[in-house]
């Protein structure tokens, strides 16, 4: 292997090897390990009217199939709250009707648990993953 080749390698091992960044909320922050989380799901921005708007929430993939629940909203709500495993994976959908036309937004979440001992002023277990956002971007 030549020189050149050796230096490349090296650059690709060291480009790679290297976390993402990410913050902790501190005021999410727990002393003891957690045993569940609480999926968020991010419905809509509420300066958008929206009729006749349903979710399904799924275990695993949506092509599982496996529903969990279905929610129904006739009043304007921004987000909904599950009791969720850690480490298990989520999918929901979100359809409704906004100015005259369907849609259908679909979003997956997989709760997970990281130690952060440096963050906030004691060590604490974190859970991240837990949001699955279903809001309309563009219309």
């Amino acid at each position: 292997m030549g020189r050149g080749s050796l230096i490349a390698v090296i650059a690709v091992l060291l480009l790679f090897s290297c976390e993402e960044g990410y913050m902790t909320d501190c005021r999410e922050c727990y002393p003891e390990y957690p045993l569940q989380s609480t999926l968020n799901i991010l419905l809509w921005n509420p300066d958008i009217a929206i009729q006749n708007a349903r979710v399904t929430l799924y275990e695993g993939t949506i092509e599982d199939s496996l529903v969990i629940q279905y929610y129904s909203f006739d009043m304007v709500s921004s987000s909904l709250t599950f009791d969720a495993i850690l480490y298990k994976d989520y999918s929901a959908t979100l359809e409704f009707n906004f100015e005259g036309k369907k849609y259908v937004t679909t979003g997956a979440a997989r709760p997970k648990v990281r130690y952060d001992e440096t963050s906030c002023d004691e060590s604490c277990y974190y859970v991240y993953d837990n949001v699955i956002d279903l809001r309309l971007r563009y219309h």
